[in-house]
């Protein structure tokens, strides 16, 4: 099974290769967004609500992790999106090779993770050259959950509504999401933006970012919220096909 698996992932990743605008986005995106922001924002300290305490940060540094979950979550919601779309005439080769939906399943996701793993790279490796987070290693497991919430959600949505529909919400969400919804300089969010697809893992992040570290139940609950996700998309992804 794993020679399987590993051959449709190759092809998975030969057909992203074939778009030339993906592999662009994921070159140029996290740079433009994030180093833009820490450019353009003032230099000076603004007050913010990290884990329930109102402390004082200086903009730069706060540019430059509140971006870095946004373009995650853009870059991974369109990467999960494109994988979807492009790999169905890979996946009806492979299916008449005699590849079961499991195979393809774990073969989809494998391609999605390692994805995800490379948008998040890039943005945590743009965003520590403009400021160093007081715990890394949480900030990065955080970003890293971020980008997989979007990436499987790229794929639920880019299974429903196709290629450009898909791209206007994975586009939009985000920025509703993140910037609206999780941003620690507004004053109180409504309660029902507990559930939108961020509100955990942006929460790990921030703490991360500016305290000695991350907790641990918006670990667990942004873990739990992608796993849901993950089920659900598993589910859409079998029904969508016609092999048991």
């Amino acid at each position: 099974m794993y020679r399987r698996v590993s051959t449709a992932m190759t092809m998975g990743i030969r057909e992203f290769r074939r778009t030339p605008v993906l592999v662009a986005l994921l070159a140029f995106l996290p740079a433009y967004i994030i180093g833009a922001f820490v450019v353009l924002v003032p230099d000076r300290e603004v007050p913010a609500t990290i884990d329930g305490t109102r402390v004082t940060i200086h903009m730069t540094d706060f540019a430059a992790a509140f971006m870095t979950p946004v373009t995650v979550a853009i870059l991974s919601g369109i990467v999960g999106l494109f994988l979807i779309r492009t790999s169905q005439a890979a996946d009806d080769r492979l299916r008449l090779a005699g590849y079961g939906a499991t195979e393809l399943v774990v073969s989809r996701v494998g391609t999605l993770g390692l994805g995800t793993v490379v948008v998040t790279a890039a943005s945590v490796l743009v965003a520590v050259l403009a400021f160093t987070p007081e715990s890394l290693g949480p900030f990065v497991a955080a970003t890293l959950l971020v980008g997989l919430t979007y990436g499987i959600l790229g794929v639920i949505v880019g299974l429903v509504l196709g290629r450009l529909g898909g791209v206007y919400v994975m586009l939009f969400a985000p920025m509703v999401d993140v910037l609206m919804f999780q941003n620690p300089l507004a004053t109180e969010s409504p309660e029902w933006t507990t559930l939108l697809p961020s509100h955990y893992a942006t929460n790990a992040l921030f703490d991360a970012a500016f305290t000695s570290g991350a907790d641990a139940w918006d670990i667990g609950g942004a873990v739990a919220y992608a796993s849901v996700l993950l089920a659900l998309g598993v589910l859409i992804f079998y029904r969508s096909t016609d092999v048991d």
